[in-house]
């Protein structure tokens, strides 16, 4: 199962800030009766039958610029995960990705598990990035009667330390990399696009939280703000990736097995897993 591909002349590299425990699918998916999992009990549960979590992020790499695509839930140790602390640091470093080397930090959406290790202790994490946030997620979370603690904390101080871009849909930040809207799990979240060499894949964000959802795209997440226009964006995700022969990478899914492609075989679409 391949940590990394390559697009062109990009590499995407997926890194995992940290695991946090499996857990009943009933939590992610409170709409969804826990019986209605069965068909996908192999591809998208544990062998105990639960939701696996992971908290990850992918890395950007060319001849001319290193960017992160989110930065996970931040430094721990985080409350209800027992203890656990991000491990984002320490595993860029692994592939040789230093805080110094990043040039631009691409957030999906403003969600605490996306935006934790922007800024910690009032400095970006990323001294030399700068980082784009969608303009209409940074409306939405920042013009709130009681701004929540991680748009306060991780998002926000952007904008005072000058490293703050605010990004429209299909835009590009990088050459070969472009945003592309998909609204509903945040009213600005925004999938990326990278196509280079002839090449093409997406990193999803939020709009794929398991494998179970290529076949059930109504399946909404807890946090869906929208839930309509999440399942809108979901299927038109699934279709794009489908008929553009997309290579994906879902930050959501397990850390062993996040990128790969959707497949569809006789009407239904799965997941297949990218191979070393």
């Amino acid at each position: 199962m391949a940590l990394t591909t390559r697009i062109g002349r990009i590499e995407i590299i997926a890194i995992c800030d940290f695991v946090p425990p499996s857990a009943p699918p009933i939590e992610p998916f409170p709409e969804v009766p826990t019986e209605a999992w069965e068909p996908y009990r192999e591809s998208s549960l544990t062998k105990d039958g639960l939701y696996p979590r992971n908290y990850g992020v992918f890395v950007l790499r060319s001849d001319d610029f290193t960017a992160i695509v989110d930065t996970g839930l931040g430094p721990g140790p985080h409350a209800g995960q027992n203890g656990a602390e991000g491990m984002l640091l320490q595993n860029l470093a692994a592939v040789d990705v230093g805080v110094s080397d990043v040039d631009g930090v691409i957030n999906t959406h403003i969600h605490p598990d996306h935006v934790g290790w922007n800024v910690v202790d009032g400095a970006p994490t990323f001294s030399r990035a700068r980082y784009t946030v969608s303009r209409v997620d940074w409306e939405h979370w920042t013009t709130q009667d009681e701004i929540a603690p991680h748009v306060r904390d991780n998002a926000v101080p952007l904008e005072g330390l000058g490293v703050l871009d605010l990004v429209e849909d299909d835009q590009e930040i990088f050459i070969g990399v472009r945003t592309l809207g998909t609204p509903g799990h945040t009213p600005g979240h925004q999938s990326i696009l990278i196509e280079s060499g002839g090449e093409a894949a997406v990193i999803t964000g939020d709009v794929l939280h398991t494998p179970a959802q290529l076949q059930e795209p109504g399946w909404t997440f807890r946090a869906d703000i929208d839930k309509a226009a999440a399942v809108t964006s979901r299927r038109m995700l699934i279709e794009k990736a489908i008929e553009d022969k997309l290579t994906v990478a879902a930050g959501h899914l397990r850390y062993d097995g996040n990128i790969g492609h959707i497949v569809e075989v006789e009407g239904r679409r799965y997941w297949q897993v990218l191979a070393d």
